[in-house]
């Protein structure tokens, strides 16, 4: 079997990151000068503003590298969830998902996330209308990061802590 065969199909994502340039302030100074630009990612998508964190001298106004990329993963993990909910015959009335990473400075100022922990919050419901229990959502969270796209694409310790949401209580449905 060819190595694409057991890949599976590909998909091709693009963006684009255009700087606004220096403002007031050239880049020999450092610590002074613009970090403020605009991601896109084609015509029909909102542009979104994007600087440096503020601890890297950027706008805290704007999402960031570090922030962008924890959405993503939030985001990635939220749509594992919410169709693997759905394939299992659940109806999710709320969902929320925030994640906490740890970025550490090395040598030279090279800087790598070691660490990012999802606080999932959800509420499921089952086909009869009862709320879905505590282990039921903990085994739906589980595949979620299995197969979360970006979760898989990460070199650094990654954990899904327990939901906080609705789902709290005696066991119902889906344990």
């Amino acid at each position: 079997m060819s190595e694409s065969a057991r890949r599976g199909p590909s998909h091709i994502f693009t963006a684009r990151v255009d700087w606004d340039g220096p403002g007031a302030r050239p880049t020999t100074e450092v610590r002074r000068f613009s970090r403020a630009a605009t991601a896109s990612a084609g015509p029909e998508v909102p542009a979104l503003r994007v600087s440096a964190a503020r601890t890297f001298f950027g706008d805290r106004d704007a999402f960031n590298p570090e922030t962008l990329l924890l959405s993503a993963l939030a985001q990635c993990h939220l749509l594992a969830f919410l169709r693997l909910a759905g394939l299992a015959g659940y109806e999710v009335t709320e969902a929320c998902v925030e994640v906490e990473g740890e970025l550490e400075l090395g040598p030279g100022d090279a800087g790598r996330f070691v660490s990012a922990a999802l606080s999932p919050r959800t509420r499921l419901l089952d086909m009869e209308g009862r709320v879905v229990g505590q282990e039921g959502v903990r085994r739906l969270h589980e595949r979620a990061h299995e197969q979360c796209f970006i979760a898989n694409s990460l070199n650094f310790a990654l954990s899904v802590k327990p939901d906080t949401g609705g789902n709290q209580g005696e066991p119902t449905a889906g344990e």
